[in-house]
Parts: structure tokens; sequence; C-alpha cells
């Protein structure tokens, strides 16, 4: 039985995968070691809020510093769950599903984390090449007790370039001023003709002390907080 999400084989994203990854190792000119081929391999994930997902070992100047986990989306496919938040005790806003999906999920053991846009595909032409380092991902929090975007990960849709480069922005972290941001927070692909792939790249604070350099060494970017 092939394995696929929403009509497009997950072997279709494999070596699209494997060529980001690599993109995303010489972005960071070689510190940073994926196992790009295991990463590659996705596998169907019913149990979960979202579609399929691999994890793999990271390695940052030959030391291993944490999981990398790349996951695909299918729309309204999200990240949340009720381990910190219940639904019943949130409001949601309209555009999303009143699912344990949106709730957003505490990240206190998490220094930062960078989002690394990886391919999407269009539902309705699943024989098409996906497109390399494309994605644009909801990134929902609180504002008391309404789940909500707070703001944007990946390429904006009005972007419109011929190739797209490896591109990670930060789910969580800390602005210029100190403050942090996207805590809590959970993932969501609102896109209703698209499946996505993105890689995610925890740092804990233990591994921060030691290697504080790895996202910036991804040029990961600040997200635009509203």
């Amino acid at each position: 039985m092939t394995k696929e999400i929403s009509g497009i084989p997950l072997a279709r994203f494999e070596e699209p995968i494997r060529e980001a990854l690599i993109g995303y190792e010489d972005l960071s000119e070689g510190r940073l070691n994926l196992d790009v081929d295991q990463a590659a391999k996705l596998e169907l994930t019913p149990d979960k809020p979202n579609s399929a997902r691999s994890a793999t070992e990271v390695k940052f100047d030959g030391k291993p510093v944490g999981t990398l986990y790349v996951i695909g989306f299918k729309p309204e496919d999200g990240t949340g769950d009720e381990k910190t938040f219940k639904l019943e005790d949130l409001e949601n806003a309209l555009a999303y599903p009143r699912h344990p999906k949106i709730v957003p999920r505490s990240k206190k053991d998490v220094h930062s984390e960078g989002l690394l846009t990886i391919a999407t595909n269009k539902i309705e032409d699943p024989n098409s090449d996906p497109e390399l380092f494309k994605g644009l991902y909801d990134l929902l929090g609180l504002d008391g007790k309404l789940v909500r975007r707070i703001g944007q990960l990946g390429y904006p849709d009005a972007v419109d370039v011929d190739n797209f480069t490896p591109l990670a922005t930060y789910t969580v972290g800390y602005n210029e001023q100190g403050q942090r941001f996207g805590d809590p927070h959970s993932i969501f692909n609102l896109s209703p003709d698209t499946v996505q792939v993105c890689g995610f790249l925890a740092v804990t604070d233990e591994v921060y002390r030691n290697h504080p350099e790895i996202l910036d060494s991804l040029k990961t970017q600040k997200p635009d907080i509203h």
C-alpha cells in the first residue's frame, strides 16, 4: 500500500528533503551535520495532529545537539495538543478548526527553535515535483484565552520567485530587547490546497550554553510577530 498524504506519495518528498537539508548544511558552512537519508524517510503518523514525520540526530561541530523533526502537514494539520492548556478553556479565531491541534504548547524546556522550510506540493497536481524550500505556516499563540495567529513562518504568499532558497524562521526565541516570543505556540498549515514539509530544530537551554550559534549558523530569521 502506498504511503501518501492527501493523495501525494511520501516517496515524492524524499529527494526534495535530501536536497533541502544538504542546502541547510551548506548554509551552516558544514558546522551542522544532518542524517539526510534517514530524515527523508517520512512515516505516517495517524495518532498525531500532523500527517507524517521523521526524527533524526543532529550534530553541530561534530557533537550531538538534538533532534531534527521533519514533518508533513496536509491542510489544517497542526502541532498543538492539550498538554499545557485544554481546548474547552479556550476560544479560537474563526479561521482555525476547534480541535486540540491548534492549542499552543509550553516551550519552557526550549531556549529557541527554528522552522526550516523544505518543500510544498499542490494537492490538485499530485504528480508534479514539489517546490523546493517553499512554505508558509501560521504561528499560533494565546491572546488571553483566544488562540490566534501571532505570526507567520517561511515565505509570505506575496513572494514570487523562480527559485526559493533555504529559509529558517524562529518559532520561539528572544528578540533584540531580550523579550521572549512564541511561548506557548503551535504551528498550523492554513493552506487549503497544499501539502507542506518542514523541519524543526529545537535548542535546549543546556545546548545553547555550549553551542549558542547553532541557529545563527542557519541565518535564522525572527518571525513577524503581531
